[in-house]
């Protein structure tokens, strides 16, 4: 009844005795329809007309409607004949509709001193106030999308989004706030322009590919280019469940069947947009049956404009309620204007708006006139006005109106549809199922779903991936755990075996010439390397657990080895020192002396590494690689698996690979320093020295396995079970060498010798100097070397007193045959004994 009695007023208003003022009306078709909110305008200004409060003694009128067809150049000729119409001046222009008619209108606007109210034109671009000082927006700006959208990926957990942007103002303007707040929240986004310019038919669809991974889409474009874009879709397969879409939600209703010339049929497109999201800023009011300022409450207002749309000739359109409220913020503001023309002096005037200025500018008008007297050259009086639309502030159909400092309406709301494909009957329809909010009272909108609604009814199959390739993080092989741990374990025992066998055997002339003391540190550096391998092999996916992993391998390894090729290098060392001074009047070289070399080269690796642990930069950590052994697989949606790896070198800090080098070339000279000992220690013969030949043989053993090291860290890093088999295998290699080379030759000469006695080969002559050589060699026990030298003296004595008893009793025969002197044979026989003795 409330409404009928709207009607008859609205139909039986008396205008009495009033003054026109004139608008311009603009609204736009084509590729953006607006054309539904005339009827609605028109109902706003019958509402206005009929309001004594509001302009006393005037009514609104625009001078006709005209249609842009959401052109810039339509949109400027229709401009210029509304300023040179019969029916001018007019005192503003309410439109033009859409953002591309509305750009070029609202540069020149002020020119004329006329104030621009849009209802459809959403631009980012018409944010700029210092082009468009005049205009000012009842539709919120597109400025509101990007954190809706933002707000959708953040609900959905989607780090990666395509953008598909047509080349218009109004759409590259989205596109860069898009791309600024998604790349501030770490979201990857892929860009693919529609060229404007061209043919819808000739529309290059190629916005697929299949190694762009991209799972979630956002069409910024207007309906006829999204159409074939869609098409393009349907035809490769890119629908729910694999793939999420997101559009606008003010294209027209049932956009999707308004071109039937583009390779898909309506029902294809329908079956389509089942699941896909669409995402409209829309104004709304908080309560639908609270009265407004306008005299109707939204639902009255639905009631009255679905009534006015009955007898029209057009569509319903989401902006209505927009058109209806831009009507009367014109309306406010002229009503605002003239209270101050009849209650304020001029001085109070420009006092109040900042109106300030000299009477004439570039031959303009600056003077306070009625506004039945306005013309489009007075700079004041537009001054005036616009200076009352800044701050208009009402409750309308669509919410509260209010503007910004650039012109645009505060805090405009959200809604979120789905289309969703009936199945029993075919039809698609939006479903409006949640809105944002600004979570705990701060500036970051939230998904708030409407009643009945959740992710679940959204997305009854679960929310989609968003193509978003993930790491998968690859261990070692089983079987090369295996047989490694089993070879490692094998060489912890054999080093025990070696441990045992120098502390039984140590007391062996053989053993004890080998300075088995020193043997004890070699066997240490063999278990830590050993050990190495375990540690090297752990097989986690844990970042925490490698991170342990490459700060005890890194560790480990080096010390180990310090200390093992540390004895080898003494132990050459001492050999080289001998061999080259031979003299009896050089200083002997002693067990601790060795003892002092191999610390010191473990301490100064030990230094290094852990400097390298110690100093955060220079940290070891573990790294995500590529692991090429596996490749690239894909899952059951399609989606990319990136097999990946932990690796403790590639991708370190400058300062990290530096130090890196730095370790490795202290063991490079380590290495260069036992090749140099080797070589000159190659031509010994004595076999108590027969050492240095199988440690010659260490030495290169081991500078082979150094340099395969390099090799397996940077050459092969990618191809993890082949790095760590070279790497783990020189471990066991180089730590089998050392005991090998040591032990089993002394092994051998006990299973010979069991008393391990024959040091020396009797078959051979031993000179003086060798048996001086010899002596240095033992830091055990060097009087036994010494009695071996007396014993050798006394051997060369004893032969030849016996053969010089031999020549005696040859000539004692004689005598005793011509028996003559027998005693004095006897007593020289003695005397030579005695001399002898």
């Amino acid at each position: 009844m409330k409404v009928l009695a709207l009607l008859l007023v609205l139909l039986g208003y008396s205008q009495g005795q009033t003054v026109e003022l004139k608008y311009a009306l603009f609204t736009a078709t084509e590729i953006f329809d607006s054309s539904g909110a005339v009827p609605a305008i028109e109902l706003a200004e019958q509402m206005v007309n009929s309001n004594d409060s509001i302009l006393p003694g005037y009514t609104l009128a625009h001078i006709g409607i005209k249609d842009t067809k959401c052109d810039r150049a339509i949109s400027l000729g229709l401009f210029f004949e509304a300023l040179s119409s019969p029916n001018s001046p007019i005192l503003g222009l309410l439109g033009c509709g859409c953002s591309v008619a509305s750009t070029p209108v609202a540069e020149i606007v002020q020119h004329k001193s006329l104030s621009q109210v849009s209802y459809g034109s959403s631009s980012i671009e018409l944010d700029d106030q210092d082009r468009f000082p005049n205009f000012f927006r009842v539709v919120p700006s597109d400025a509101e999308y990007p954190a809706v959208f933002n707000a959708i990926l953040q609900q959905y957990g989607w780090k990666r989004v395509a953008i598909l942007t047509q080349n218009e103002g109004i759409f590259t303007a989205s596109f860069e706030r898009l791309k600024k707040m998604f790349v501030a929240q770490n979201v990857t986004v892929m860009n693919r322009v529609i060229r404007s310019e061209l043919p819808i038919q000739e529309l290059n669809t190629n916005f697929f590919l299949e190694d762009d991974d991209y799972r979630v889409f956002i069409i910024n474009a207007y309906s006829q280019f999204a159409q074939h874009i869609i098409c393009e879709a349907y035809k490769r397969g890119y629908t729910y469940p694999r793939y999420v879409w997101i559009l606008y939600a003010w294209y027209a209703d049932e956009w999707w069947t308004q071109d039937a010339d583009i390779g898909c049929t309506s029902s294809q497109l329908a079956e389509f947009l089942d699941k896909v999201l669409a995402v409209q800023v829309f104004a709304v009011p908080s309560d639908e049956n609270a009265m407004t300022d306008t005299g109707l409450t939204a639902n009255e207002f639905d009631t009255l404009y679905e009534t006015t749309l009955s007898t029209s000739n057009y569509s319903s359109s989401f902006v209505a309620p927009i058109g209806y409220d831009a009507l009367w913020t014109f309306a406010f503001a002229l009503d605002k204007t003239n209270h101050m023309l009849q209650e304020m002096t001029r001085d109070d005037i420009l006092n109040t708006t900042g109106c300030l200025g000299e009477n004439s500018r570039d031959g303009m008008r600056w003077e306070l006139v009625s506004l039945e007297n306005f013309t489009n050259d007075n700079r004041l009086m537009s001054c005036v006005i616009r200076w009352n639309l800044q701050r208009t502030d009402f409750i309308g159909i669509s919410g509260r109106v209010h503007f910004n400092d650039i012109g645009s309406r505060f805090k405009a709301n959200s809604k979120i549809y789905q289309y969703r494909l009936n199945e029993s009957n075919g039809t698609l329809a939006s479903q409006y199922f949640a809105r944002t909010d600004h979570q705990n009272s701060t500036t970051t909108l939230a998904i708030v779903y409407l009643s009945n609604e959740s992710t679940g009814t959204v997305y009854s199959g679960g929310v989609p991936l968003d193509g978003t390739p993930f790491n998968k993080v690859n261990t070692f092989h089983d079987a090369l755990v295996i047989c490694y741990y089993i070879l490692a374990g094998l060489g912890l025992l054999y080093s025990t075996v070696c441990l045992v066998f120098n502390f039984t055997q140590r007391n062996k002339r053989v053993v004890k010439l080998t300075s088995p003391n020193l043997n004890y540190f070699l066997i240490a550096g063999t278990y830590i390397m050993y050990a190495a391998v375990f540690l090297q092999l752990i097989s986690s996916t844990v970042y925490e657990v490698n991170y342990v992993r490459c700060i005890m391998d890194t560790l480990v390894y080096n010390i180990g080895y310090c200390m093992a090729f540390g004895v080898i290098l003494a132990k050459m060392g001492r050999i080289n020192y001998i061999f080259n001074n031979p003299t009896a009047s050089k200083t002997t070289v002693r067990d601790w002396h060795l003892i002092i070399v191999t610390l010191l080269v473990t301490g100064f690796g030990t230094l290094l590494v852990t400097l390298q642990v110690a100093i955060p930069q220079l940290r070891p950590t573990p790294q995500l690689i590529p692991d090429d052994e596996h490749g690239i697989e894909r899952d059951e949606y399609n989606v990319r698996i990136n097999n990946t790896v932990y690796n403790c070198i590639v991708g370190a800090s400058v300062e990290a690979t530096a130090w890196i080098i730095v370790t490795f070339l202290y063991l490079v000279v380590l290495q260069i320093v036992g090749i140099v000992l080797a070589i000159q220690t190659r031509k010994v013969k004595v076999k108590v020295l027969n050492d240095s030949k199988y440690i010659a043989a260490l030495i290169y053993i081991s500078s082979i396995v150094l340099v395969t090291r390099p090799v397996a860290i940077f050459g092969v890093n990618n191809l993890l079970n082949v790095s760590e088999a070279i790497l783990s295998g020189g471990i066991i290699i180089v730590s089998t060498a050392f005991l090998s080379f040591v032990f089993i030759p002394k092994m051998v000469s006990l299973a010979r010798d069991p008393k391990g006695e024959n040091v020396f080969d009797k078959s051979s002559d031993i000179t003086t100097a060798e048996i001086s050589l010899s002596r240095k060699v033992s830091v055990v026990d060097e009087a036994e070397l010494k009695i071996k030298q007396l014993e050798a003296k006394v051997a060369q004595l004893e032969k030849k007193k016996l053969e010089l008893q031999k020549y005696e009793n040859e000539k004692c025969s004689e005598i005793l045959v011509n028996k003559n002197n027998i005693n004095g044979c006897i007593g020289s026989v003695d005397s030579v004994s005695g001399t002898i003795i």
